[in-house]
């Protein structure tokens, strides 16, 4: 049985490779990819928080939109 694969790793190498400018390590791509993971369930949670905090019953882009900024503070180097 193959395994599946979350992402292209190939891809993701190029696309950084070429934003970069600079060669990466063996295993970058895939803390790149982990990285993404925690900052998409971090942005989740605080959408969530928000819509809850605003009385809606689900979360919504508006709730999303709101919270980006924080999220993306906490994951710049």
């Amino acid at each position: 049985m193959a395994a599946n694969k979350f992402y292209p790793r190939a891809t993701v190498r190029k696309i950084v490779k070429a934003h970069s400018k600079r060669n990466l390590s063996k295993n970058a791509d895939v803390l790149i990819f982990l990285d993404y993971g925690l900052f998409m369930n971090t942005l989740m949670k605080e959408a969530t928080i928000n819509s809850k905090q605003a009385g809606e019953r689900g979360i919504s882009a508006k709730s999303v939109k709101k919270v980006t900024e924080l999220a993306l503070s906490k994951f710049k180097g």
